[in-house]
């Protein structure tokens, strides 16, 4: 939070001087919450700024598609703070850095195809869940089952209720994970995944697991287990029963909080339609 004094200066949060620009102090702060990522009572896991944001991606009615509003505060201040729509901006910039945009799409719930009992259930079963404001969402199943649709479904409509969602293709990113464990480097991402509002995990151990693998998962999936606002969505080959083979402290862990929303996906290959 930055404060004006009545000469028109201020001191940054990184105690340098910036020259007024505008004479009006309301424009003043608007364009400093512009250049920084000021932040009042939201928590995110990242220092980005707004300038990493396409602000045209979502039209906010609130903010003017600024990313912050302005208040006044008990003694006549003026304070940042912001807006609630930067939530859905992340989401969508995560995506597209991701490269599944054209995912979000294609994979809705409009375009699942529920022909027969298992399907409808798996749909019903995933709106069901990206409705609610608690739960993990865990589908197994083989290749070309529709998991990965029906999870970027589920994505999309979080994202829509303004919910921070992070996708994770688990084969690429654990590599990376791995290969940093003795890094500093690693530690900003491994805290984004272990406290992002929304984590998707996508084909998770996926072409097996070895002990890394394993003390990696738990490491994310244990801390969000921890704190039960967070939510997680898993799409897998595995069955629950063979996570716990593998661990039964961390399958434990998923099968507790996906309670109501573990599923196994139709026994079809739709690419090979």
């Amino acid at each position: 939070m930055e404060n004006l004094s009545e000469t028109g200066s201020r001191k940054s949060l990184h105690g340098r001087d910036v020259e007024q620009t505008e004479t009006n102090p309301y424009l003043q702060m608007l364009k400093v919450a512009q250049r920084q990522h000021l932040n009042s009572g939201i928590s995110t896991t990242t220092t980005e700024t707004l300038d990493d944001y396409d602000l045209g991606g979502v039209d906010c009615e609130i903010c003017g598609n600024k990313g912050y509003v302005l208040n006044t505060g008990s003694n006549g201040e003026l304070l940042t703070r912001e807006c609630e729509c930067m939530a859905k901006r992340r989401s969508l910039r995560r995506i597209r850095k991701s490269g599944i945009s054209d995912m979000l799409e294609r994979y809705t719930f409009k375009n699942y195809a529920d022909e027969d009992d298992t399907r409808k259930n798996v749909k019903q079963t995933a709106i069901r869940f990206a409705n609610a404001d608690s739960g993990w969402f865990y589908i197994a199943g083989q290749p070309g089952s529709g998991k990965t649709h029906i999870c970027t479904a589920i994505c999309a409509r979080l994202i829509d209720r303004g919910k921070d969602v992070y996708y994770m293709r688990w084969r690429d990113e654990s590599r990376l994970l791995k290969s940093q464990i003795n890094s500093q480097e690693l530690e900003e991402p491994l805290e984004k995944l272990k406290r992002i509002a929304v984590l998707y995990i996508d084909d998770f151990f996926k072409g097996g697991s070895n002990e890394a693998d394993v003390r990696l998962a738990f490491e994310i999936i244990n801390a969000r287990y921890n704190d039960s606002k967070l939510r997680t969505i898993i799409s897998t080959e595995m069955m629950l029963e063979e996570i716990l083979s593998v661990d039964e402290a961390l399958g434990s862990r998923i099968y507790e909080r996906s309670k109501g929303y573990v599923l196994e996906a139709p026994k079809e290959n739709y690419r090979l339609r």
